[in-house]
């Protein structure tokens, strides 16, 4: 009866911790873009954002640890502010010397960005930059941010966050639950 009981418990639990491990694992729908957004303050922000493979940078900065400010246009959504520093989402072009310039890393140097951020879908392992930049005689930006390649942003210290799981995932691991919780149920059962 014992041995009954400790084999029930045993299965049991390897079948939760695989589904546990089933739900957390990475979802391959899912892919990794590196942010570098250069603040006038000489503080930069570095992150790496796990998003849809389908996601767009308007996207990224969305999921991004930081504070984004946007407002819808004809031409897509426009990027006001970061953390406060910009223009209000009500008047998001209120500054006409300056503006959120925006960026794709290819290789070791930045190349301004030809779309805007809600039609522009980076790959993965992509690098995409942002700098609160003043604009040339062209209206060009004036100032890129600093170079930091998707390695090194992957190698700084970041705060440690849970894998995000779909529904799909957590639902995997209440059936491992439920599984467990009915196997003790029975092995206990079965003493009486």
């Amino acid at each position: 009866m014992f041995r009954r009981f400790t084999l029930v418990i045993g299965l049991a639990l390897l079948l939760g911790l695989l589904l546990v491990g089933f739900a957390l694992a990475e979802d391959p729908g899912t892919k990794q873009v590196g942010v570098v957004i250069a603040f006038p303050n000489k503080v930069t922000h570095t992150e790496i954002v796990t998003v849809p493979i389908t996601a767009t940078t308007f996207d990224v900065l969305q999921a991004a640890k930081v504070k984004l400010t946007s407002q819808t246009t004809n031409f897509g959504p426009a990027v006001c502010a970061i953390n406060e520093v910009g223009c209000p989402a009500t008047n998001c072009f209120c500054d006409a010397s300056r503006f959120w310039a925006y960026y794709h890393l290819n290789g070791n140097a930045w190349t301004a960005a030809a779309e805007g951020v809600g039609s522009y879908v980076p790959a993965n392992g992509a690098v995409e930059g942002f700098v609160w930049s003043g604009v040339d005689a062209k209206f060009n930006p004036t100032e890129q941010p600093p170079v930091v390649s998707f390695a090194k942003i992957a190698a700084a210290p970041a705060p440690v966050a849970l894998p995000k799981t779909g529904g799909a995932g957590l639902g995997l691991f209440g059936i491992g639950l439920t599984g467990l919780l009915l196997a003790a149920g029975l092995a206990l059962r079965g003493r009486r």
